[in-house]
């Protein structure tokens, strides 16, 4: 059955940015959307998020498209790889890998999501999509094209839109939803 999951990043929740948006956007088209909260940034790990999407791992299906803010792009791509889970869609949105943001606490606790090796993840899922943002405050610009790349994604590159999030005007995401 197609179904959709929405992850949020680091210090982040489910009811912020433009989530709740898609959300209730999707539902209103009787899609079935999971959409949970994340240990952030106590307790943020790969495997405690890992026991989150654990709990309905039965739910992901090559039918399954995944829309991942942030960090939220790696962690998914490593658990796919990790569990061998095959997936119709994944979006990133301001996603990257092994990258510091310069910030200590951000840095320590993203560590745990990064992978070497993702290439074998565009076996897992044949529609990879990036959208990212030239002016990110947060992520080098360097390091979301790296990404996109090391996944051999589509990509969607923004001018000025930050980190695609609330304080950037991204309360809705009307783009990303036209590619769903």
């Amino acid at each position: 059955m197609e179904n959709y999951f929405i992850i949020h990043g680091t210090f982040g929740h489910n009811k912020e940015n433009w989530f709740p948006w898609l959300e209730n956007k999707l539902k209103q088209q009787g899609k079935e959307v999971f959409n949970f909260n994340y240990p952030t940034p106590d307790g943020q790990n790969f495997e405690s998020w890992s026991k989150v999407l654990d709990q309905v791992k039965d739910k992901i299906t090559p039918d399954s498209t995944f829309i991942c803010h942030s960090i939220a792009s790696i962690f998914l791509v490593k658990y796919c790889i990790t569990n061998n889970l095959h997936i119709k869609k994944f979006i990133s949105v301001s996603g990257a890998n092994n990258f510091s943001v310069g910030n200590e606490q951000f840095d320590e606790i993203n560590k745990y999501m990064f992978m070497d090796d993702v290439s074998s993840f565009k076996y897992l899922c044949p529609t990879r999509i990036c959208y990212y943002s030239k002016n990110d405050p947060y992520v080098k610009l360097n390091d979301l094209e790296s990404f996109a790349k090391s996944i051999e994604a589509k990509t969607f590159v923004y001018e000025n839109a930050g980190h695609f999030n609330e304080k950037a005007g991204y309360t809705k995401f009307e783009d990303l939803s036209n590619v769903l």
